[in-house]
């Protein structure tokens, strides 16, 4: 007789257990700081491309297409006298001055009492949102010299100082022939100088520092809410505003600029500011707090993950008498990974 049994395996018999959990978390540990490793990476390598462009641009190695003139032309033959404000104010002003700002403003932001949460858990919560804020700053202010550079090395436009900076050897009978394009310096300034002085267009002064201002003063109007004090955040704001006006004047009263080089540099600024505006907007929100000493704190989330702050709402209750199903406060969780809200009774924001 036939045996027809089915023989199994040994190995199906086993019981199937599930991948580790450790091991599942390690991989995605591990895909999660490649990527961003080399998000870093690439910052790195565009920070590098756009820093050595405009130093090689700023100390003469990238040539200006070549201003041209006319040896009657009145607006170009002031005398050379240097800056007002100088390359490394302007520096100072534009990149390193907004700290003083958002870091006092974002410590103030984020203060609690002291049994809510660590002094190092306070302090990184304001070094985050600080440092979201100032990396918008450098990233405009990369956008607005790029672009200022670009057009000025392709415009080519002589300065007011350019005849006393460059002193063309032209003769009269080359003068009478009109506009004059081939000529040759002889003065004894700098080649770097020398090439300066035909990139008039538009003021690089002026896109910046106008830049800067307007970004400052809206982060200003948003960020400080003092309903006690009229005064206080106009007068911040008031600061940069004074800034840019500084650096656009200075800019035609030392005659290193026309009229309009001013005035396109302060458009080219502004319009840079404005579409940073609009993109750090989209991806920020703000809540206000006026706590009960009178001041106000507002806090901010970025959807990047940067900050971690938590922006909570008080529900305030109805003065009808009928109404049920009342929660005395609620906390709102922001984040890119869901949009879930928790119900907490920790703390308690007015809106």
């Amino acid at each position: 007789m036939t045996d027809h049994t089915l023989s199994i395996p040994s190995a199906a018999l086993r019981p199937h257990h599930p991948p580790a959990l450790t091991t599942t978390m390690t991989g995605r540990l591990f895909k999660f700081c490649t990527i961003k490793v080399t998000g870093r990476v690439l910052d790195v390598i565009v920070l590098v491309l756009v820093i050595g462009g405009l130093s090689l641009s700023y100390s003469g190695l990238i040539r200006p297409r070549g201003a041209g003139f006319y040896c009657d032309d009145e607006t170009i033959k002031f005398p050379y006298r240097g800056d007002t404000v100088s390359v490394v104010q302007l520096f100072l002003g534009s990149l390193l001055a907004p700290i003083f700002f958002i870091l006092p403003i974002e410590l103030v932001k984020k203060w609690r009492k002291s049994r809510e949460e660590a002094v190092r858990s306070y302090l990184l919560s304001a070094w985050r949102t600080s440092w979201s804020v100032w990396r918008a700053v450098l990233l405009g202010n990369l956008a607005v010299l790029v672009l200022t550079e670009i057009s000025k090395s392709l415009i080519s436009e002589a300065r007011p100082h350019f005849w006393d900076t460059c002193q063309p050897n032209v003769t009269k009978e080359i003068c009478d022939s009109g506009y004059i394009v081939e000529f040759n310096c002889t003065s004894d300034y700098s080649n770097r100088k020398i090439l300066d002085a035909q990139k008039s267009f538009p003021s690089g002064h002026t896109s910046v520092s106008f830049f800067v201002a307007a970004f400052m003063m809206w982060y200003l109007d948003r960020a400080v809410q003092w309903r006690h004090s009229y005064f206080f955040k106009p007068c911040l704001q008031l600061v940069w505003a004074c800034f840019a006006i500084l650096c656009a004047l200075t800019r035609i009263t030392d005659r290193r600029h026309h009229w309009w080089d001013v005035l396109a540099g302060g458009t080219l600024g502004l319009s840079v500011a404005f579409m940073l505006i609009q993109a750090v907007s989209k991806n920020v929100r703000w809540g206000h707090d006026d706590t009960d000493s009178g001041g106000s704190e507002s806090t901010s989330q970025f959807k990047d993950g940067v900050s971690s702050d938590r922006v909570d709402f008080q529900l305030k209750s109805s003065n009808n008498p009928t109404s049920n199903n009342k929660r005395p406060s609620v906390r709102r969780l922001l984040s890119t990974s869901s949009a879930a809200t928790t119900i907490a009774e920790d703390s308690e924001v007015n809106i």
